[in-house]
């Protein structure tokens, strides 16, 4: 009867459901919801186990009554559990990593250089046998091969600058702060009476340019830069350390020449002595120098572009910066500098008659007469005319970049044998 009244009143009314069947299922299920529900609250009140067991396998992880800690205690003891052990984890886990950063801290720390120290003069005295051994280079601008606090040293001497303060710790390790692959590591100095003693890490095999270049007195011919791809190595050296010291350390060298630059073996690289020089020693007097520009006294960052291309000169032609040769003409000796032999040999187009011939005429010949140019302009008069070390620095990387493929062309192929017998 009370499924008729309602079709009656659904036929009036079209929002309301259009079957009687369907109007009393729903009426039906709404009255039994409330039954159904106090029922299953009070299974659930009487028997929690059995609610427990019909949980699915991952219910413990991702339902959020039993993530919470007030939950039963077979539930909530578990998640408290696996909480302090994933701290405790990750405790431990940052305790590793905080110790191997510490590791690795001292790692760096120690391969770092130990900074200058000041040397004591007697120190000095007991590893040059009161400086009485024989100097290497030959010369006043030689130096003593020792041992210092057991590392192999070059002990240069140069004189004090009047009137300056003597250096101390706080000066050399200002200087010392400077690493770089083309200057020579400074291990301390040594002011003492009207000399400074300047003291650096021997590479192994080493030699000043000067030697290399000349050879021994017996043996002219003898040269350990016989290569031209040993050459271009040594003035890319000398160049990216020259103007690392001029545009990163921001300072000048004030001395450079073939006796202030070691060579080591194997490898044949130069490293830059005398760094930081100019701060605590004298500087060379200019008329005694062939590498000082005329008329310039005083070290600047010009001088140093000067005397690089000076030295570049000398590094192909294997010519001293300046010799004196007889003439005929006027029966008197004349003072001719590389940078004049150069110059000719450019207009003249004999740039390959001009290079040292112990190079065996195995060189490139646009690449010597590229290098040549550079030379000259860095050793040009005007101080105005010269350019600054970057620009020489990346004109000599190009040279050497070109020079080692054209070695590459010219290397014979190893993959190809060959076999001489009776066929």
């Amino acid at each position: 009867m009370l499924c008729s009244r309602r079709r009656t009143v659904a036929t009036r009314d079209p929002s309301w459901p259009s079957s009687p069947r369907a109007m009393c299922k729903s009426k039906s299920r709404s009255d039994a919801l409330p039954s159904q529900r106090a029922a299953s609250s009070s299974s659930r009140r009487s028997s929690p186990s059995s609610a427990k067991r019909r949980l699915p396998a991952d219910a413990s992880s991702s339902s959020p009554f039993n993530s919470a800690s007030g939950g039963p205690s077979g539930v909530g003891g578990a998640a408290t559990g696996s909480g302090s052990a994933q701290r405790r984890n990750t405790s431990s886990s940052s305790a590793s990593s905080a110790s191997s950063s510490l590791a690795s801290l001292a790692a760096a720390r120690a391969s770092l250089p130990d900074p200058p120290v000041l040397y004591p003069f007697h120190e000095l005295a007991a590893a040059t046998n009161s400086f009485l051994a024989k100097r290497a280079g030959g010369g006043s601008a030689g130096y003593w091969r020792c041992s210092l606090r057991g590392r192999d040293a070059a002990l240069f001497q140069l004189p004090l600058r009047r009137g300056a303060p003597a250096p101390d710790a706080a000066a050399l390790a200002r200087i010392g702060r400077f690493h770089h692959a083309s200057l020579a590591r400074l291990l301390g100095a040594c002011p003492a009476g009207a000399h400074l003693y300047l003291a650096y890490e021997l590479p192994p095999g080493a030699a000043t340019l000067a030697a290399c270049l000349r050879g021994p007195v017996r043996n002219p011919s003898f040269t350990a830069l016989r290569t031209w791809m040993s050459r271009v190595q040594v003035a890319a050296d000398v160049a990216q350390g020259l103007e690392y010291i001029h545009h990163h350390a921001d300072t000048i060298h004030g001395r450079v020449s073939p006796s202030t630059i070691l060579i080591s073996d194997p490898g044949l690289r130069a490293q830059i002595t005398h760094f930081g020089a100019s701060e605590l020693a004298a500087a060379p007097a200019a008329a005694d120098s062939p590498y000082a520009p005329l008329g310039e006294t005083a070290p600047s960052r010009e001088a140093d572009v000067h005397a690089f291309g000076v030295l570049l000169l000398e590094l192909l032609s294997g010519e001293e910066p300046a010799r004196y040769r007889f003439d005929r003409g006027t029966k008197e000796f004349q003072r001719v500098s590389v940078i004049e032999t150069a110059a000719a040999a450019v207009e003249g187009g004999a740039v390959r008659s001009w290079v040292d011939k112990r190079l065996g005429d195995s060189f490139p010949v646009a690449a010597a007469e590229r290098l040549v140019k550079v030379g000259l302009r860095c050793a040009a008069a005007a101080e105005e005319n010269r350019p600054d070390m970057t620009w020489a620095a990346g004109k000599v990387s190009k040279v050497y970049l070109e020079s080692r493929a054209w070695e590459q062309k010219l290397r014979m192929p190893t993959e190809i044998s060959v076999s001489m017998g009776p066929r």
